[in-house]
């Protein structure tokens, strides 16, 4: 029995099939069976129930689909553990960004791991926050930047920066001359939202996506990125919720949007990082956020503080 073994057998439990296993490990459905048959054989239980349709672990095989997951995790640690040791910027980075962010924060963090780390490579992915905290969990990513209120309870969450929220409409439309406005005066008829949440307690109080209410709409729009809307918004008398970080990288593009600023609770995002607790890569975020907070990006509130660290004691003399 060995670690691979174990991420067959984590695999298997998870697809419930051998052939989508075997293709989520890169070996062939044939190499996958024969090893677990041996596992079988060694262990002398069977692990899983071959139904015509599905695989399913057996109660010894749940079992240790529980034990497996515990060893792997901490065969991770072992080598994360490792990393710590080595020069950090020998191991490659990932990051991760919401659709959200990551148009309007390339540049920015290019520059900014350019200047830190400039030999180190870096990967950025963009997904939504569920499927990026899941894959800081399974070690895909070392970091995830995602609204606090998104964050799971099995992963820390450093604070980065706060970011107020806009209501975005078209340059003339009969709003735009509101000096500020709050969730119950957006009009229902004309806001369209993305179907993921941006990160904000104000959202609840915003319209819900409901096609009734929108039936008079000659021409209407359901988009999953979030872009999609804006460009739609720009020659409509629709409207949507926007960043900050998004609103400036408009301006600057000169996009023919204003931004009309939230008022009132929850128009505020804590946005920061996502880690798995004890990674040995907190030294890197540290740096990460003493740069975001000298050079913070246009239109955020840096929040990161550093870890309170005790002064080292003074030798007692006689």
């Amino acid at each position: 029995m060995n670690l691979r073994d174990l991420e067959y057998v984590i695999a298997i439990a998870k697809h419930g099939q051998f052939s989508q296993a075997a293709s989520a490990c890169n070996v062939s459905q044939p190499a996958m069976s024969n090893q677990i048959k041996k596992l079988e054989q060694e262990l002398g239980a069977e692990l899983f129930l071959r139904l015509n349709n599905e695989v399913r672990p057996t109660a010894c095989g749940a079992r240790i689909v529980d034990i497996a997951t515990r060893m792997l995790n901490d065969a991770q640690k072992i080598r994360d553990t490792a990393t710590e040791f080595r020069d950090p910027e020998a191991v490659p980075f990932t990051i991760g960004m919401t659709p959200t962010l990551a148009p309007y924060l390339t540049q920015y963090f290019s520059e900014l791991f350019s200047t830190l780390f400039p030999r180190m490579r870096v990967t950025m992915i963009e997904d939504l926050p569920q499927n990026m905290l899941q894959m800081v969990e399974d070690h895909t990513l070392d970091l995830a930047l995602v609204a606090k209120i998104n964050n799971s309870d099995a992963l820390d969450f450093t604070s980065i920066w706060s970011e107020p929220l806009f209501l975005a409409l078209r340059e003339g439309h009969p709003l735009h001359t509101l000096p500020s406005i709050s969730a119950d005066e957006v009009p229902v008829h004309d806001f369209i939202r993305l179907p993921h949440s941006f990160g904000y307690a104000l959202e609840d109080r915003l319209p819900k996506q409901d096609p009734s209410s929108r039936i008079s709409k000659r021409f209407d729009l359901t988009a999953l990125r979030f872009e999609t809307i804006c460009r739609h918004i720009c020659h409509s008398d629709d409207c949507t919720i926007v960043s900050a970080l998004a609103a400036e990288q408009f301006k600057r593009d000169n996009w023919s949007l204003c931004f009309i600023p939230f008022e009132g609770p929850g128009h505020l995002r804590d946005l920061g990082a996502a880690t798995r607790p004890n990674c040995p890569r907190k030294p890197m975020l540290a740096r990460i956020g003493e740069y975001i907070r000298e050079k913070p990006p246009i239109g955020v509130i840096p929040t990161y503080q550093p870890e309170h660290v005790d002064p080292p004691k003074q030798p007692v003399t006689v």
